[in-house]
């Protein structure tokens, strides 16, 4: 069902803006707290971006692979190294192709990343659009926190008609950490992992 979802997500959007050059302005997601981004997530991991390279994939669409040293897994397997590809991106000769919602990730960032499994072409999703990717900063004594930005993305509450926020908050780094373990364990208990 995801993979089908962020399929069907792709080819709209990238029937939209090959029809329609002006700029989509945002995407829509329901918000999501830590609990529901572990829950939609087949992997839920902690790492640097080594580095990101756009293409295009078997059909000609925009995509850009990412490899990723992985630090923690939080949940599914992804190994010490993780290439995985996200729809969009800005090819060497100046085409791209944009994705309001999607985070922007830059090699030699500190990530905490929520993604769903792949598509048929081996492209994923983060969960939430936006909300599946979180920055790790440091302030000048070194001490880390997670900054979420959302890039475009209008996020709703369940059953609001309305945007209940536009995302972009710094939170703890150790006390969103021990949540992400928490819920994962609990999915683990549920699943009978």
């Amino acid at each position: 069902m995801r993979i089908a979802f962020s399929a069907a997500l792709c080819a709209a959007l990238a029937v939209v803006s090959a029809q329609d050059p002006s700029p989509v302005q945002a995407g829509t997601a329901l918000r999501l707290e830590i609990e529901g981004l572990v829950a939609r997530a087949e992997l839920a991991i902690e790492g640097r971006v080594l580095s990101a390279r756009a293409r295009l994939d078997a059909r000609g669409r925009i995509e850009t692979e990412y490899q990723l040293a992985v630090a923690r897994v939080f949940w599914g397997n992804p190994g010490a190294r993780l290439v995985f590809s996200l729809p969009g991106g800005e090819l060497p000769d100046g085409r791209g192709l944009w994705l309001p919602g999607m985070p922007v990730i830059s090699p030699g960032e500190d990530v905490v990343l929520f993604l769903t499994g792949e598509d048929s072409l081996g492209c994923r999703m983060p969960v939430g659009l936006s909300q599946g990717k979180f920055r790790v900063v440091r302030d000048r004594r070194g001490a880390r926190s997670l900054a979420s930005e959302s890039n475009g993305a209008e996020l709703i509450g369940p059953g609001a008609a309305a945007p209940a926020t536009q995302g972009g908050k710094v939170i703890d780094y150790a006390a969103t950490l021990a949540r992400i373990e928490a819920a994962a364990a609990a999915r683990r208990a549920r699943e009978g992992r």
